[in-house]
């Protein structure tokens, strides 16, 4: 089943209606389905109104004119301008001059009396594609028009338009993630007899208080399972922490275990034979230090 192109579900995204075989092919296509909808969520977020949004760094757009391989001409950033407010205040009605691509163009008045028209967007040109003076896209006329359009100019527009909404949500994913937890204590794991495999471990303190002990080893050839210990110093007191299945495993520790009585890291090969103690058979083991 050949699926939507990233074009057309980018045009659909920023507002284009459907063509019937699209809409049909969207209904039954949950892989298509979830694109457009991540795609029209950056949208939305991108035009939002609620807070201002800055201008992204040229870098942005000069990465994008790379990976697209895009002609000398449009490596001019179309969002930058040598004032960095002259892009976000509306010109007076009536008023001429220059646009920051170089063109002049005389300023019509809008339905909101912004008397903002196409060449006061960065990078656009005024244009006749039967939108009216209010400056309304056809897009019926638009999907006509860009079937004859290269890809990578329509994908250059598109991510130009989206980019400042993808820094939104970015934004607002690093507001609403969990701050880094932070660390008590670490040590180096070495191999003991038998055993050629290093790791490491370390507890940490998550923001809500509670502590985690987590384990990393390489690869090791085991006979049974591998369990991870907190020893005492002197290896006769211990509590078992569970089973580490793979190279990487965390254990949140009890609020009463107290770590400094059981500092030493013990990762051990366990037999399955229901016997609940030490085989005795560790494969690495390390102290924890702060």
């Amino acid at each position: 089943m050949a699926h939507l192109s990233e074009e057309t579900l980018t045009l659909l995204a920023l507002g284009e209606s459907p063509e019937p075989a699209e809409r049909a092919h969207l209904d039954g296509c949950g892989r298509c389905a979830a694109e457009l909808a991540a795609l029209g969520h950056v949208v939305r977020a991108g035009r939002a109104e609620s807070a201002p949004v800055p201008a992204p760094d040229p870098r942005v757009w000069a990465a994008i004119h790379a990976e697209l391989g895009l002609a000398a001409e449009l490596a001019a950033d179309p969002l930058a301008t040598g004032d960095p407010g002259a892009d976000r205040a509306p010109s007076a009605p009536g008023a001429t001059g220059p646009d920051p691509a170089g063109r002049t163009s005389a300023a019509t008045s809008g339905p909101d009396g912004t008397g903002q028209d196409a060449g006061e967007r960065p990078g656009t040109a005024a244009r006749d594609d039967g939108a009216g003076s209010g400056g309304v896209v056809d897009l019926a006329a638009r999907r006509r028009a860009r079937r004859g359009v290269p890809w990578p100019l329509a994908a250059a527009a598109a991510a130009a338009a989206l980019v400042v909404g993808g820094v939104s949500v970015w934004g607002a994913q690093r507001l609403d993630r969990e701050p880094d937890p932070t660390v008590l204590a670490t040590a180096e794991l070495e191999p003991l007899a038998g055993y050629t495999a290093r790791g490491s471990a370390e507890v940490d303190e998550r923001a809500d208080g509670t502590r985690q002990l987590v384990v990393r080893t390489d690869p090791a050839d085991v006979d049974g399972f591998k369990e991870v210990w907190l020893l005492a110093p002197d290896a006769q007191r211990m509590v078992s922490l569970g089973v580490m299945a793979g190279d990487e495993a965390v254990f949140v520790l009890p609020e009463n275990l107290d770590v400094e009585r059981f500092p030493v890291v013990d990762v051990s090969d366990e037999p399955v034979d229901g016997d609940p103690t030490h085989s005795g058979d560790s494969i690495v083991r390390g102290v924890l230090a702060t």
